[in-house]
C-alpha cells in the first residue's frame, strides 16, 4: 500500500482527478489524501471525488480561519465523512476570546491538522505552546516543516527547533517538496542530511509522503522518482521505507481502514 498523503487536484488551479488516476497507476500509489490549494476554500470539488471513490480517496480541506464561522465549518466538514483533515497555518489563530478555537474543532472532531509554514512560524515559541496546549490534536507539519534546503544551514536554529518537535508524539511531518525547496534537481542531495535528522528525531513512524504529482512544467516519469527517491535512500531501513510510503499516514489519518 502507498499512500499519497498530500496531492492537489482542480478544479482551475490543477488538473483534474481524472488526470491523476493513471498517473497513480504507473507509479504504483494505490491512494491518496487530496488536499486542498491555498486560496480555494470552496471545498465541494474535493467532497465529490471522495465520494466518488472513497475506496481510493480521502481529503483535506480548508477553511476561512479568520472568520467567526469557521468553528462550524470544520464541524459540518467533518460531518460529511469525506474530510480526514483541515490545512491551515502555523500563525494561523481565530477572532474572538479563544485564539485556538480552530484547532480545538479539529481536534474535537477527530481530524488532523496539517500545517503549512514558513519554517520561521514552525519555529516560533507561540506555535511551540500551540503544540502544547492541545496533545490531544494530530499535527502534520507538511514538506518538511517547510525546509529550504540552500538557506537550511543559515537557518539550522530554526530547523533545529522544528525537530524539538519531534518530541511531541501528536506531530507528524511530511516527506515532500523538494522539487520547490530543494537547491538541485533530483534526487536532491542537499536535502539528505536533514532528511537524515527528520528521521533520527520523528522516526519513520511519523513521516507521511507527498509525490508532488502535481508540481509545474514536471519531468516524464517524475511521479515514479518520487517513490525512487523513498526507496533508494541507504539510511532508510526496509521497514522505514514501509512506514513512509503508507504506513505512517494510514496511522495519521486512520484511513483507509482495511488493506486493498
Amino acid at each position: 500500500m502507498i499512500i499519497d498523503s498530500h496531492v492537489h487536484v482542480g478544479p482551475w488551479k490543477y488538473p483534474p482527478v481524472e488526470d491523476y488516476v493513471p498517473a497513480m497507476a504507473g507509479a504504483g500509489v494505490t491512494h491518496a489524501v487530496l488536499v486542498q490549494f491555498v486560496g480555494n476554500p470552496d471545498n465541494s470539488y474535493l467532497t465529490r471525488c471522495v465520494t466518488g471513490a472513497p475506496d481510493r480517496f480521502a481529503a483535506v480541506a480548508m477553511v476561512e480561519q479568520d472568520t467567526p464561522g469557521a468553528v462550524e465549518q470544520v464541524g459540518r466538514l467533518a460531518r460529511t465523512g469525506a474530510f480526514v483533515g483541515v490545512r491551515l497555518w502555523a500563525s494561523t489563530r481565530s477572532p474572538g476570546a479563544d485564539p485556538l478555537a480552530v484547532w480545538r474543532a479539529i481536534a474535537t472532531h477527530g481530524l488532523v491538522a496539517s500545517v503549512r509554514g514558513p519554517l520561521s512560524d514552525i519555529a516560533r515559541p507561540a506555535f511551540v505552546e500551540l503544540v502544547d496546549e492541545l496533545p490531544h490534536l494530530r499535527i502534520r507539519l507538511e514538506h518538511v516543516g517547510f525546509t529550504q534546503y540552500p538557506d537550511a544551514a543559515a537557518d539550522r536554529a530554526d530547523f533545529d527547533r522544528f525537530l524539538g518537535l519531534a518530541d511531541r508524539a501528536h506531530v507528524y511531518t511530511m516527506w515532500s517538496g523538494f522539487y520547490a525547496n530543494s537547491g538541485a534537481t533530483y534526487p536532491y542531495p542537499d536535502a539528505d542530511p536533514f532528511l537524515r535528522d527528520v528521521v533520527s528525531a520523528f522516526g519513520a513512524r511519523r513521516i507521511t509522503w507527498g509525490g508532488d504529482w502535481n508540481q509545474p512544467d514536471p519531468a516524464p516519469g517524475h511521479y515514479a522518482a518520487a517513490v525512487r527517491h523513498v526507496t533508494e535512500r541507504p539510511y532508510l531501513t526496509a521497514a522505514d521505507r514501509t512506514w513512509i510510503l503508507g504506513g505512517a499516514a494510514r496511522e495519521l489519518f486512520g484511513w483507509p481502514r482495511t488493506t486493498p
